[in-house]
This record gives C-alpha cells, sequence and structure tokens, in this order.
C-alpha cells in the first residue's frame, strides 16, 4: 500500500522563462546574439541586392551622361579625345558590377562587393575632377552625396559603413592636396573639410538609429514567431511548429535519402487523472512530462512538441527504425522514473507510443508517417498502455 500523504502532487515544474527580443548593441547596431545578426542579414539579403543593383545602374547612367558631354565636347573642338576614358570606365565598372552582383549568394560577399564599388567609385569621381580642375568646387558636394550613400543606402553594417565613410572623408582632401596643390584655395577646403565632418556626424546618428531599428523589428519578429509556435501551457512547440518541421524536414530527408522517424506519444489515463484531480493539477502534469520529454531527446535537429491534448510529438530526422525504438524506450523510462502517481487508479502515470519510421520518402507524404504514428499508439494503448508499437511506413 502507498503510503504518501502527497499522493496528488506534481513535482515541482520549473515555469518557462518569459521571451524577450534580443539586444541590440548601442554603438555597433548589431544583434547581440551572432545567430541572430546572421538571421537578420540573410533575411535581407534579397532587398539588399536589388538595392545595390539599383544603385550600379544609376552609376552606370551618370557615366552613360557624361560620355555624352564629353562627346558634345569633342565634337565641338572643345575637348581631347583622352577625355572620353574616364566616362567609358564609368560606364563599364558599374555593368561589370552588376553582372557580379547577380552571381553572389551571400551577404558578406555582397558587403565587399559594395566596398569595393564604394572606392572605385570616389576614384573614378574624383578622377573627373582632376581632368577637370575648373569643377573643383564641385568637389565637397560630391564627396558629401557620397558620404550619404554609404551611410543610408548601400546593404553595409554599421561599422562597414563608418569605417568606408572614414576613409573616403580622409581620401578626398588628401586627393586635392596632392593633384591640385597650390590650385585648390584654401578658404574652399576649409569649408569641404568642414562639410565632410558635418556630413559624417549627421550619417553617423542617422544610419545608427536606422539599422537599430530595423534589428530591433526584426528581434521582436523572431519573439512573435517564436510565441505563434509555443504551446502556451507546456512551453514547448506547438502543432504549428511540428508541421512546420515535419515538412522542412521531410524535403531535406528526402533530398538526402536519410530515413525519418515520427514517436506519437500519449499519456496514458489521463482523462481519468484531470478528473479526479482537477484541471490545474492536470496541467501541471502535462508540464512535467512535456519538461521530461524534451530534456531527454537531445540532438538539435530533433523536435518534441504538444499535438493537442495529452498527446506530444518527437520528430527524429535521420533516425531508423533502431534508433526511434531506443529513443522511445528512454522517454517511457524517464516518464515511469518520474513516479508521478495517479491517484485515480493504481500505479503511476505511464505513456504509450507509437513509433512509425519512412525511408523511402520521395514516394510518400508526410501526413502518411502521422497517420501511421498515430494508429501506432493506439494499438499500444489497446495492447495494455505503458509499452510502444513499431512500424514501417
Amino acid at each position: 500500500m502507498d503510503t504518501r500523504t502527497t499522493s496528488f502532487a506534481v513535482p515541482a515544474f520549473v515555469a518557462r522563462p518569459v521571451l524577450q527580443p534580443v539586444a541590440v548593441t548601442r554603438w555597433t547596431a548589431r544583434l547581440a546574439d551572432e545567430e541572430s545578426e546572421e538571421g537578420f542579414r540573410a533575411d535581407r539579403f534579397a532587398s539588399d541586392r536589388w538595392r545595390a543593383s539599383l544603385l550600379l545602374v544609376l552609376a552606370g547612367i551618370a557615366g552613360g551622361l557624361n560620355l555624352i558631354i564629353e562627346l558634345y565636347a569633342y565634337a565641338r573642338g572643345a575637348g581631347s579625345i583622352t577625355a572620353l576614358a574616364q566616362p567609358l570606365v564609368a560606364i563599364c565598372l558599374p555593368v561589370a558590377g552588376l553582372l557580379i552582383v547577380q552571381i553572389l549568394r551571400s551577404s558578406a560577399m555582397l558587403e565587399a562587393a559594395m566596398a569595393a564599388a564604394v572606392l572605385i567609385g570616389s576614384i573614378t569621381r574624383l578622377s573627373v575632377l582632376t581632368v577637370h580642375p575648373e569643377l573643383a568646387y564641385m568637389w565637397p558636394t560630391m564627396m558629401i552625396g557620397i558620404i550619404f550613400v554609404i551611410y543610408l543606402y548601400l546593404p553595409l553594417r554599421f561599422t562597414t559603413a563608418v569605417a568606408l565613410s572614414v576613409v573616403v572623408s580622409m581620401a578626398a582632401p588628401a586627393w586635392w592636396m596632392l593633384v591640385e596643390g597650390a590650385w585648390l584655395p584654401d578658404d574652399q577646403l576649409y569649408r569641404g573639410l568642414i562639410w565632410l565632418l558635418f556630413a559624417n556626424a549627421l550619417g553617423f546618428t542617422a544610419a545608427n538609429s536606422l539599422q537599430r531599428s530595423q534589428r530591433a523589428q526584426y528581434a521582436q519578429s523572431l519573439v512573435l514567431k517564436e510565441l505563434l509556435s509555443t504551446d502556451s501551457m507546456t512551453g514547448i512547440g506547438n502543432r504549428r511548429r511540428f508541421d512546420e518541421t515535419l515538412e522542412r524536414e521531410w524535403r531535406r530527408c528526402s533530398r538526402s535519402g536519410t530515413p525519418l522517424s515520427l514517436l506519437m506519444i500519449d499519456v496514458d489515463h489521463f482523462k481519468a487523472y484531470n478528473d479526479h484531480c482537477g484541471h490545474q493539477q492536470g496541467d501541471d502534469c502535462l508540464r512535467l512530462v512535456a519538461r521530461l520529454l524534451v530534456e531527454n531527446v537531445v540532438r538539435p535537429g530533433d523536435l518534441v512538441a504538444r499535438y493537442g491534448g495529452e498527446e506530444f510529438v518527437c520528430l527524429l530526422p535521420e533516425i531508423g527504425e533502431s534508433g526511434a525504438r531506443a529513443v522511445a524506450a528512454k522517454l517511457a523510462s524517464v516518464v515511469a522514473e518520474a513516479d508521478i502517481l495517479h491517484p485515480a487508479l493504481p500505479g503511476r502515470i505511464t505513456i504509450s507510443i507509437g513509433v512509425a519510421t519512412v525511408t523511402n520518402l520521395a514516394e510518400r507524404q508526410p501526413l502518411a508517417l502521422v497517420a501511421l504514428a498515430d494508429k501506432l499508439m493506439y494499438d499500444a494503448k489497446r495492447a495494455g498502455r505503458d509499452q510502444m508499437a513499431v512500424g514501417y511506413l
């Protein structure tokens, strides 16, 4: 006879921590979690590449307009044939850059390409003013425009944008002092330096605010996505997450030719437990079972989720029948060892498990695996509960 006085009690459940958005660093404007930062950049890659392509197209158009002006000047005898070289280069480089951008497949490569494009573009624009020294008064305006493009338009991380802007801001006046020498009036040089400093200060502030805001919004979306795919009562994955993960892993295992196993788990006699102890005690019991399952399914790619009511699922990618059987035996053992007394019946809380494995995924559908696991789980319950039934799809 069981002499325990706390027969209805469930061992204390450690509550799931409240989800918080990933922090955004203040001065570097990055997500503090490196994996989330990489996810943010990957999420924006398509739109970033489109923006980079548009910028290169506009640069090519600007080079084309400049070529038309030089051709007109040459036709009137006001220019030399060598003056056509710069606008031709200003057309060819954006076209080459556009072709390169289209084959890039990562945000890091795109960022490197854009940094190179800025440096090449700055040299090209400065060479225009070198060929036409009478336009020297335009260099502050031109450089300020480049600074704002770097800070606010290009798909660059904030720290990269700052470093690139500093390099361009230092190179521009140095270029003029080396190339033009005494020709450039001091007041024009100092005025240009002041405007460059102002443009960097304003660009720094605006870019920092913009990039932090974009990342904060992304971090909030991660929390929302997590909430939408989390069971509010147990704190583990819900049916939505299971369905999404099953579809994804089915495609992956189908491509790699590896097996996929699914455990359908049901808490035995849970209705009687819930009716006897009440819903609050029943919820505590399910939370404990959920925690036990999650803690004992340790591979990163595996998923434990609540399927509905007192049913749970465990998805095991790249695991065959023998491996799935071993996982099922371990889960049944840890639940039994938790010694959760069932006050409405003799004995303790146990689980019944249907173990379904599919090897030829290309000829099957995910729902067929779920249906088989569900059938096997009911076979285990009909056979007396606290056991597993195994089958192949």
